[in-house]
């Protein structure tokens, strides 16, 4: 045999095994998924969280005059006035409520750690959850606020409280608004939690996750200063990983859960 067709057919062959691998490498996958609901629950926090960066990147290239909408500049191009005071009021309480989100969930994660139960006070410990979660919801609804003072933004009440309503960075805006409420809304049932039962309470509570990652996607998205090397995208990328680490603690079962099914099954059979 000539030597191109041997290399062409060596080459159809390698990438025919090719095909092969990454049909059986995704099918394993989706039966894994199938199998462990959790994972795929796991899988899809992580795409949520790390997915958006890709067409932002390209979002935040130099490629793109357009001036960032509700922006100075953009207020200037269209003859709208802009008060650098609310600006900087509206960063000083984002940065503030996300971290102590960040803290809220970091404590949370530490109620549910049995480790921690000889190590801390558990009543301090729930005190401190619940007076920075309030601290938390308080400083992220007036960072909401601030921007009916912002003409460029073209923010009223309603469309404050309606998510995807408003006219200026319509997604980052509505992930922003949903959060919040969503986070109101897990906050707001603590005084449901005899009439709900506790453990229907405990799985609407575990919405903070999601209420964090649509304020993270906000965050993110909104503006490109979280998208770039300096210290507040440390700052948001650690503390999205401290959450991450939370939300893994909740997921993932802990070795006593798993002895202690090992032990229900073990005992069922017997």
């Amino acid at each position: 045999m000539p030597s191109w067709p041997r290399a062409a057919h060596l080459s159809f062959v390698v990438a025919g095994k090719g095909i092969l691998n990454m049909i059986t490498i995704a099918s394993s996958l989706v039966s894994n998924c199938v199998k462990r609901p959790r994972a795929a629950v796991l899988g899809l926090f992580l795409a949520l969280l790390f997915l958006p960066g890709i067409p932002a990147a390209h979002a935040a290239s130099p490629a793109g005059p357009a001036p960032i909408p509700g922006s100075p500049l953009d207020a200037h191009n269209h003859g709208v006035p802009y008060d650098t005071g609310v600006h900087q009021i509206a960063r000083l309480f984002a940065l503030i409520a996300y971290v102590l989100m960040v803290a809220t969930l970091l404590l949370g994660a530490i109620l549910r750690m049995r480790y921690f139960e000889r190590q801390v006070n558990r009543a301090t410990v729930y005190g401190a959850h619940m007076t920075i979660g309030l601290s938390a919801l308080i400083f992220g609804a007036l960072h909401g606020l601030t921007f009916l003072y912002q003409p460029i933004w073209h923010i009223g009440t309603v469309r404050l409280l309606v998510p995807f309503l408003g006219p200026v960075q319509r997604f980052p805006v509505g992930c922003g608004v949903l959060g919040t409420e969503l986070a109101i809304a897990v906050g707001c049932s603590v005084w449901l939690q005899r009439r709900l039962g506790y453990q229907r309470w405990l799985r609407f509570h575990q919405f903070a996750y999601l209420s964090f990652a649509l304020v993270w996607l906000h965050v993110f998205l909104v503006h490109p200063e979280p998208r770039h090397l300096n210290l507040v995208a440390v700052g948001v990328a650690l503390g999205a990983g401290v959450c991450l680490l939370a939300f893994l603690i909740r997921v993932l079962p802990s070795r006593s859960r798993l002895r202690q099914r090992a032990f229900r099954t073990g005992g069922g059979q017997a």
